[in-house]
């Protein structure tokens, strides 16, 4: 599911980002024509200015053929007569110029076009009446359209740039795509090899936990079949229901590693769950001359699962009154710390050696002579479920602290 939202924001991100820049460079493109149409008639009408003050600063038009730009393909200028007063092809001064010249201008007297010339160049043609001094002519100029047109071409160009960064990021947004569900099947794959492998090892310790106490029910079953005395049969009886027992507990810690239906969560005060988990185990503790100490600091309310708050403390405590055989005393104390709180239970008993720390969460592992190692995997379980942590210190000869973090309620 989080590799599907993953996916998902990523196509989001590379749409939206997607969108965005192809509006912009559709809207440059777009605005290209406009620019350039009227980079070219501001050229236009600043020549037109500067030929009317040439005109209008002498007594004659020859200043004109001094008169050049690299933006002018050629110009001309006609008199009212309609006979040619100036053009930058000499030979064609004093002809007499078409009437349509004089035709095309409209009445704000100006007339726009672009026109190829014989040569096959397309030209910006402006029409235009001057009026230098007392006199009017017409100026027909035309101007190169290859600057100006370059910002046509640059936004084309930036288009095609756009088009291929875009389809640069799109290939790379379907190779990550790809990689991520690649990851996402080799980790369903791992995570359902891991599963195989610990059903495997859980049907491993069930065998050969299990195979103890049916051998040892056969056999006692067996002897009571042959027993001389009642008494010899109430005993051997005994003994079957304590190896039954034991199966019970295995298969029961085995059930609820394995739980997936957790509970509905509820306030709880945590420190009525650790004054019921003491008082289940109260007789047990006294048998063993071991002393339980509870400190709270008043009402710690979280929102937990009680039930699976009552078995991580039950588990926690029970390996502390197995660590202190010959007795001793255990500490349980709830402490509010900011937004946390924290239940530690302690034990003054003979403590984990140093090198059986880094194993002593791993499901089915255990130093023991007896047990099925499931149950600081189980409390480190509940915790994480609760999203909090289970953290253990321990040393030889120094007891064992354990600690849980839970998240408060909020107020």
């Amino acid at each position: 599911m989080k590799m599907r939202k993953t996916t998902s924001l990523i196509i989001a991100l590379a749409l939206c980002f997607t969108l965005v820049v192809a509006w912009f460079a559709w809207s440059a493109f777009h605005a290209a024509p406009r620019i350039a149409a009227e980079n070219l008639r501001g050229a236009g009408f600043a020549i037109s200015a500067a030929i009317e003050q040439v005109i209008a600063a002498g007594p004659s038009l020859q200043p004109l053929a001094r008169y050049a730009s690299p933006d002018i393909a050629y110009f001309a200028l006609i008199d009212q007569r309609g006979s040619i007063g100036f053009h930058t092809n000499p030979a064609l001064i004093g002809q007499s110029a078409s009437d349509k010249d004089w035709a095309a201008i409209s009445s704000d007297g100006i007339s726009e076009q672009r026109i190829q010339l014989g040569t096959g160049e397309e030209v910006y043609l402006l029409r235009t009446r001057i009026h230098p001094g007392h006199k009017e002519y017409l100026l027909v100029l035309a101007l190169h359209t290859y600057r100006a047109d370059a910002v046509i071409r640059r936004a084309a160009t930036g288009v095609a740039i756009v088009l291929g960064l875009l389809s640069v990021l799109w290939g790379m947004t379907a190779v990550m795509v790809l990689m991520l569900r690649r990851e996402e099947r080799h980790r369903r794959e791992l995570a359902r090899r891991a599963e195989l492998a610990r059903l495997g090892e859980m049907g491993a310790v069930m065998a050969h936990e299990i195979r103890n106490p049916l051998a040892g029910i056969k056999g006692f079953a067996q002897l009571v079949e042959t027993a001389s005395t009642v008494e010899q049969a109430h005993v051997y009886a005994g003994k079957i229901v304590s190896q039954s027992l034991r199966m019970e507990g295995l298969v029961n810690d085995l059930l609820l590693f394995a739980r997936d239906d957790h509970g509905e969560r509820r306030t709880t005060d945590l420190a009525a769950l650790a004054e019921e988990c003491i008082d289940l185990l109260r007789n047990e503790a006294q048998e063993q001359g071991v002393t339980i100490e509870l400190s709270a600091e008043g009402r710690i309310e979280a929102s937990v699962v009680p039930e699976r708050i009552v078995q991580m403390l039950l588990n926690l405590m029970k390996n502390a009154l197995q660590a202190m055989p010959d007795g001793g005393a255990m500490k349980v104390e709830l402490r509010r710390d900011n937004k946390t709180a924290r239940m530690i239970v302690s034990d003054n008993g003979a403590g984990i050696a140093p090198e059986h720390l880094d194993h002593i969460f791993e499901p089915f592992w255990t130093s023991k002579a007896t047990g099925t190692g499931l149950g600081l995997a189980l409390c480190r379980n509940v915790a994480d479920e609760h999203g909090g942590s289970l953290q253990v210190e321990s040393g030889v000869g120094r007891g064992t602290v354990c600690t849980v973090t839970l998240p408060l309620m909020r107020a």
